[in-house]
């Protein structure tokens, strides 16, 4: 008797085995592992590292709640961190166990409030399992937008602009050709042409007549990891604060592989096997402006999500995972009153094309217009930041068919002239241009 039952234990154990490798081989395993995050409000549930879409509107909400299944009740508590837009949610996170794993309460009218907004939102997950293995998920969550969700500036039409004192220090970055060795970045067309024009726009009279001295100009394969790093510390630390310092980077934006949590630029000689080695490190940017520079007066421009740029499976990167390269660069960079615009919002792509001035990303390509007087809506012959802003928030959807959406923040750095056309040029370029888009169409 003994035998039959030993062989029924080792078939049910076979059995067990081989389902558990079905389940494995097509996902169901991991996903029953991975966290979700549940809106209570509106009983709906969303996956990690995925998006939703939600018809209601953002201050209907709340609080959120994030689900750690099977294992979570043995993670120390200490190694949980959850983020809402890029901002720390720590201290208005309730953890409690249970049987099924780990629930974290996010009260968004907490701790001095997390609350959405309309357009697209992110919510972020970081612990170390029972097993003491780093985790990272995000959310991207999407509720009903208002006619202006995309503008983040303050109405600066009665607004005078500053006067253009001291001088113009530019750091401009554009990089179409990726080092080809070991795991592949997806080369880009026009980003080094699109740098190249902005630069050239800077050297113009109407753009600050900059000179070689006070313009970094690092394009393909000079846009190093140490090159970049050169430029926005020691270069940029010239700058005094009576002068404007303006930062413009086309690119390939990133998270680590193997470390999600961790956000990088991708440069020149990047090397996907070796991100946090090779690629610029995101918060070395934040710990130039906060430390480095000495003026306020910084105006970022960032066309850097072309997707995740790699295009080797090996990368271990699902391409629909979401990238918040550009939410951090928004918060990095608009901080201590300066002004940022990115080319796309959260997880977008950046466009590119023929159709826009015979080969350019859509965003320069308006944002080149906009410099050249298409932007000046008062026709006083200055283009300040807002005006810059305000006009590319709505020409690069119009564009776009809505596919790319350019979000903005700014503080005093929205009256920061930065092209000086002069009244009677930007009247004649502003009719020539407005003419010229409407045959385009």
């Amino acid at each position: 008797m003994s035998v039959p039952s030993a062989g029924r234990i080792l078939l049910l154990t076979f059995i067990g085995l081989l389902l558990l490798c079905l389940n494995g081989s097509n996902g169901l395993a991991t996903e029953t592992r991975d966290p979700w995050l549940a809106i209570p409000a509106i009983d709906r549930q969303v996956p990690g590292d995925s998006a939703a879409e939600f018809r209601e509107a953002p201050d209907t909400i709340n609080d959120i709640v994030i689900h750690i299944p099977a294992g979570g009740s043995h993670i120390n508590y200490g190694t949980i961190h959850t983020k809402v837009n890029t901002e720390s949610a720590d201290l208005a996170t309730q953890s409690a166990s249970s049987s099924d794993g780990l629930e974290l309460r996010i009260k968004l009218t907490a701790a001095g409030g997390f609350q959405f907004t309309g357009g697209r939102n992110s919510v972020e997950l970081e612990y170390k399992d029972q097993f003491g293995r780093q985790k990272y998920f995000n959310f991207l969550l999407t509720f009903r937008a208002s006619p202006r969700s995309h503008t983040y500036i303050p109405e600066m039409q009665v607004s005078l602009p500053e006067k253009r004192v001291g001088r113009i220090f530019a750091v401009v970055i554009g990089i179409s050709q990726y080092d080809q060795s070991g795991l592949t970045i997806a080369n880009l067309k026009y980003a080094d042409r699109d740098a190249t024009s902005f630069a050239d726009f800077l050297k113009s009279p109407a753009g600050g007549g900059v000179t070689d001295e006070t313009v970094a100009l690092l394009v393909n394969e000079h846009a190093t990891t140490q090159n970049i790093n050169f430029a926005l510390s020691s270069f940029i630390s010239v700058a005094q604060p009576q002068d404007t310092v303006m930062v413009y980077i086309a690119g390939h934006g990133a998270p680590d592989p193997r470390d999600p949590g961790n956000l990088y630029l991708l440069t020149a000689d990047s090397k996907v096997d070796n991100i946090s080695g090779t690629a610029f490190p995101l918060g070395k940017m934040q710990d130039a402006f906060d430390h480095v520079l000495k003026t306020k007066k910084v105006l970022t421009i960032a066309d850097t999500c072309h997707g995740y740029g790699f295009r080797d499976s090996r990368a271990g990167v699902d391409p629909k995972v979401n990238n918040l390269i550009n939410q951090y660069l928004q918060r990095f960079a608009s901080q201590k009153e300066r002004a940022v615009i990115t080319a796309s919002d959260i997880s977008e792509t950046s466009l590119e094309d023929t159709r826009w001035g015979n080969g350019h990303g859509v965003f320069t390509y308006y944002l080149l217009q906009g410099l050249k007087g298409e932007a000046d809506t008062n026709h006083d012959g200055i283009v300040t930041a807002g005006e810059l802003f305000t006009y590319l928030q709505r020409v690069v959807p119009e564009a776009t068919g809505g596919q790319q959406n350019p979000r903005a923040m700014s503080g005093l750095a929205a009256n920061l002239p930065v092209s000086i056309l002069g009244k009677s040029t930007a009247g004649i370029l502003t009719r020539g241009l407005a003419g010229t888009e409407m045959a385009r169409r």
